[in-house]
């Protein structure tokens, strides 16, 4: 499923001494994505949370391809492959200006319960959400 993409304009504190965005950075730009996805979805970290239920990070993969720079202007894509049922995967794309592809990446988060500390299944809310918006 893709979602809308946002925007991200590099600023100076996202570099390192040479004006290139810190290699640890694009996992935020991971998470802006993220968050303004579950937004099109129709929710927010902060709802989840509400329910009892927490989504912690359980894997991280990125792959990087060129250098983003101070004061670029980034489109970080995030699309859901598969629908979720204990946990989820966004794969993110971010391109340049000039639409270079410079980041490709997935984190995968679990849906836990925030007082057993174990996981669950996606709440009703976000499945009912989410499949108002599937398009297999």
């Amino acid at each position: 499923m893709q979602l809308t993409p946002t925007q991200y304009r590099v600023c100076y504190a996202d570099t390192d001494q040479m004006g290139v965005v810190y290699y640890g950075n694009y996992a935020k730009l991971f998470e802006i994505g993220r968050g303004e996805a579950f937004r099109e979805i129709g929710t927010t970290y902060k709802e989840m949370e509400n329910t009892g239920v927490i989504m912690p990070v359980i894997h991280l993969e990125v792959t990087y391809h060129s250098s983003a720079f101070y004061d670029d202007l980034l489109t970080i894509e995030t699309t859901i492959d598969e629908f979720p049922k204990t946990r989820v995967t966004f794969n993110h794309k971010i391109y340049n200006e000039k639409g270079k592809l410079l980041v490709t990446g997935s984190v995968t988060l679990c849906f836990i319960d925030k007082k057993r500390q174990r996981p669950v299944k996606m709440s009703k809310m976000m499945e009912q959400k989410l499949r108002e918006i599937w398009n297999d």
